[in-house]
């Protein structure tokens, strides 16, 4: 098996576990959901730093994106705690 498909199953993986047990512990927030699977986005992309060049740079820009939205979500929150 090549080590993107190895890539690919792990996220797969990890997204079903993840979101099935937020899902199993009521978590009804969408930003919630999020944050957790840019985390486990990042850590698994992360664990697979070994792909080719071209892989690495997309997987790089999504995972730039995916740390913006998070950063989104914690300064949403800061200005809502601030504001109180």
């Amino acid at each position: 098996m090549r080590v993107f498909n190895r890539y690919i199953i792990s996220l797969a993986l990890a997204f079903g576990a993840v979101n099935s047990l937020l899902a199993l512990f009521g978590q009804d927030n969408v930003t919630t959901y999020l944050i957790v699977n840019a985390i486990v986005y990042l850590i698994i992309s992360l664990l697979y730093v070994y792909l080719n060049p071209r892989a690495r740079r997309i997987l790089a820009t999504m995972g730039t994106v995916l740390f913006g939205g998070f950063l989104v979500f914690v300064a949403m929150r800061v200005i809502e705690v601030i504001g109180r």
